[in-house]
């Protein structure tokens, strides 16, 4: 009873760590339309298909080198007595698992991990810079206006997790701040989104988010119509997904049904929900605070 006690306590922990979002990663968060699992297929196959066409030689497993000492006919008769032995043997073939498993996890580009949270999917990565990729498919989708996905929603690139509280936050935000808004001005604006977490607050971590870009550099504006660059906050939980991206509103909040449809479908979808909203009131979907928009996004 006690051994499979502890088995299982084994799988969950060994299934936590290798599955679950946690800080640290790098990745894709994307919604969908309730078909999580179409949903996650769709994501693969997208995500693979314009990796391969901007990283080819990426996936490809570059053959181990074999030293020339390592070589058979270059041991001598009492080096190769020696190698029979059954400790050297084992050791080699633990060596050699140990090398097989990290090839498969470096190669292994894209993985999906549970968020917790119900049309919310995380794939992590071990790409540098998943927003190069993410504005890849934006661009050819806005391009060619070819429809490649049924069940995803929005796509948007994730630089960095970290734990949802307001230190962990600051201290994650501020290295990326560091790379979009030190040396170059730009405006800007935060969307900040928060999903089964209560203890997060929403004024505050958006004043000094707002407050750090400005203290990075005085000429940064906040710029709610249409903003240089858009600060990404996603919580989830007890994790925090955040990301810098460009075009926010151009490219329709990074919705790929909506980036797919043709031009003249979004104007007179636009002018009829124009009409809509000026014959009825309804509450205001944007919150200014301290120069900086704040949108809820289903």
């Amino acid at each position: 009873m006690g051994d499979t006690r502890k088995k299982k306590k084994f799988y969950f922990r060994k299934r936590r760590n290798k599955y679950f979002l946690e800080p640290g990663f790098r990745g894709f968060f994307c919604t969908c339309n309730f078909r999580e699992k179409d949903c996650v297929k769709e994501v693969y196959n997208l995500l693979n298909e314009y990796a391969g066409k901007l990283y080819p030689d990426l996936g490809l497993e570059q053959p181990s080198a074999v030293p020339e000492s390592a070589a058979p006919e270059d041991r001598s008769d009492s080096e190769s007595e020696d190698e029979t032995d059954i400790g050297d043997m084992l050791k080699r073939e633990v060596d050699s698992l140990k090398k097989d498993s990290q090839k498969s996890l470096r190669h292994k580009r894209f993985q999906v991990v549970e968020t917790g949270a119900s049309n919310c999917i995380f794939v992590k990565t071990n790409l540098p810079s998943p927003e190069e990729l993410t504005t890849a498919i934006i661009k050819d989708l806005v391009t060619t206006r070819l429809s490649k996905t049924r069940h995803v929603l929005r796509l948007l690139p994730i630089m960095a997790t970290c734990k949802a509280n307001l230190p962990d936050i600051m201290e994650c935000a501020g290295k990326l701040f560091d790379k979009y808004f030190l040396k170059e001005s730009s405006s800007f604006a935060i969307i900040f989104n928060k999903r089964f977490n209560s203890s997060v607050c929403r004024e505050l971590i958006i004043k000094e988010l707002a407050e750090m870009v400005v203290l990075k550099n005085a000429n940064n504006k906040a710029d709610l119509k249409n903003p240089g660059l858009c600060i990404i906050v996603e919580i989830i939980k007890g994790i925090c997904l955040l990301s810098i991206v460009d075009n926010y509103f151009t490219y329709k909040k990074y919705n790929l049904n909506e980036l797919s449809k043709d031009d003249a479908s979004n104007d007179s979808e636009g002018t009829q929900a124009k009409k809509f909203k000026s014959s009825v009131t309804t509450p205001t979907e944007e919150k200014k605070d301290a120069g900086v928009i704040n949108l809820e996004v289903t």
